[in-house]
């Protein structure tokens, strides 16, 4: 039987927004189909998994406080190779909240001050005093919608070459475009959270199958799709209202 290795980075910190929610979803579809499920915990002085294994085959990274990220990179940055190998592996990656900014160049901070990131790809994060973004968004993944919500303190600007998300409802990475986050091989990195699994049971399911493979068995439950579509819908006719 089949063994999918979930490895969770830093859940002590990761958490913002109820994203837990991401690891308990999957693993509940995952526990479907007829495979086994390892959960790896990663903490903030451990050394991550996914550098030491070639077979952790879902690594997850939720938000965090501004200075919980600030830490997390001083960890982060000397495995720029080691993300670059699990990238171009093609073993999937969420990142959600702003873990996406870990992945840029930099990070500015209020007072102009930049803090370095993980450097894999050309955009940085730059964060504003006042009061916090929030959205309701609907982005287009291929012929997937995916809902969720954003809460920020920083906008990302540069260049997204592969950006995961064309936005139908709400902003892209920052309030001037309509691209958001970055989709490559199965690397999928986006500020929305919800936590968005659960709130995008479709999506999910493509991961647990991309996970689970020819061991995959689809799991529908109670209500999940109905109220994604419901979601989806309302966001949709809200948005046409307020554009017309």
């Amino acid at each position: 039987m089949k063994t999918i290795k979930i490895e969770v980075l830093y859940p002590e910190f990761n958490n913002l927004y109820g994203d837990r929610g991401n690891l308990l979803y999957l693993t509940q579809k995952l526990a479907a189909c007829d495979v086994k499920i390892q959960v790896i915990a990663t903490h903030l002085h451990d050394v991550p998994a996914f550098t030491q294994q070639d077979d952790i085959h879902f690594l997850l990274i939720g938000p965090c406080t501004e200075r919980q990220q600030e830490l997390e990179l001083e960890q982060l940055i000397p495995l720029k190779e080691a993300f670059q190998k699990r990238i171009e592996s093609g073993a999937v990656t969420l990142a959600t909240g702003n873990a996406f900014e870990l992945f840029g160049e930099y990070i500015q901070r209020e007072n102009g001050e930049k803090i370095s990131a993980i450097g894999l790809f050309p955009y940085y994060a730059q964060r504003f005093e006042k009061l916090r973004y929030n959205e309701l968004c609907v982005g287009t993944l291929g012929d997937l919608k995916i809902t969720g919500f954003k809460n920020q303190l920083s906008h990302s600007y540069g260049t997204l070459a592969s950006p995961m998300l064309t936005m139908e409802v709400g902003s892209g990475w920052n309030p001037d475009v309509k691209k958001e986050g970055v989709h490559i091989h199965n690397f999928f990195a986006t500020y929305l959270i919800g936590p968005i699994l659960p709130l995008n049971p479709t999506f999910t399911d493509r991961l647990v199958e991309l996970l689970a493979g020819d061991a995959y068995h689809p799991l529908e439950l109670p209500f999940e799709k109905k109220a994604y579509e419901c979601r989806v819908h309302e966001l949709e006719d809200l948005n046409h209202s307020i554009s017309h």
